[in-house]
């Protein structure tokens, strides 16, 4: 029953990852991103590292949530904006030739790194972690790459960063424990502030866009 506590934790993550990766409504991706991110403070509460279940929790899922939300133009204090068509649902469609050109050099780059993690030690609780970030970053690269929508780039930036913490805090030994935290708090607040530019910009990019209304002419709105 051990062994399925330990699992559990470290397979939530992934499975929302795909989620939060694959789903086309955007709106819909970054809530699941939110849940995404307090599985991952559950993560780190159940490897006893309390502080960084706090600040995932904290920057993670509220801020970095938040960041998100006002890419797409929602915001607590006047709710939803009038939207464009692609903050409801991406306009980008999968085709599956191009989702698996870009599978393979994530693929082979996944098999070095597994390569390379499974010389090195590990505790007997943290395997399952480190395998989960593995598996995050290798998610997290394939989407940056396959996917043209700034803020699913957005959302892939995040959980390749996710998964390289994961790695991170499984590959420290215990008089390490605390580098290894202040590393990851620093990586935490250097995606928060990633992830605060990367919306900003993508708000002036929207506002710089060309209006899709029906431009007047003489006084009239031309269909």
């Amino acid at each position: 029953m051990s062994s399925l506590f330990d699992v559990l934790p470290a397979t939530l993550p992934v499975l929302l990852a795909v989620l939060v990766l694959l789903d086309r409504r955007l709106l819909r991706a970054c809530s699941l991103f939110v849940l995404f991110a307090l599985t991952v403070a559950l993560t780190w509460w159940r490897l006893g590292f309390i502080w960084l279940a706090l600040l995932e929790t904290l920057l993670g899922a509220v801020l970095t949530g938040a960041f998100l939300f006002h890419a797409l133009g929602i915001s607590p204090a006047r709710g939803a904006s009038p939207a464009r068509p692609s903050h409801g649902q991406d306009p980008v469609p999968l085709i599956w030739r191009r989702t698996l050109i870009h599978l393979i050099p994530v693929l082979a780059l996944m098999g070095m790194l597994a390569a390379a993690l499974a010389s090195l030690p590990a505790s007997d609780s943290s395997p399952a972690v480190r395998w989960s970030g593995l598996v995050l970053v290798g998610l997290g690269l394939w989407a940056f790459a396959l996917h043209t929508h700034l803020l699913r780039r957005l959302l892939a930036f995040n959980i390749t960063g996710t998964g390289i913490f994961l790695l991170l805090m499984t590959l420290v030994g215990e008089t390490t424990t605390a580098a290894g935290q202040g590393l990851v708090i620093t990586g935490l607040a250097v995606a928060l502030l990633g992830t605060a530019l990367g919306a900003l910009l993508i708000r002036r990019l929207d506002a710089l866009a060309p209006s899709q209304q029906p431009s007047p002419v003489n006084g009239r709105q031309v269909s």
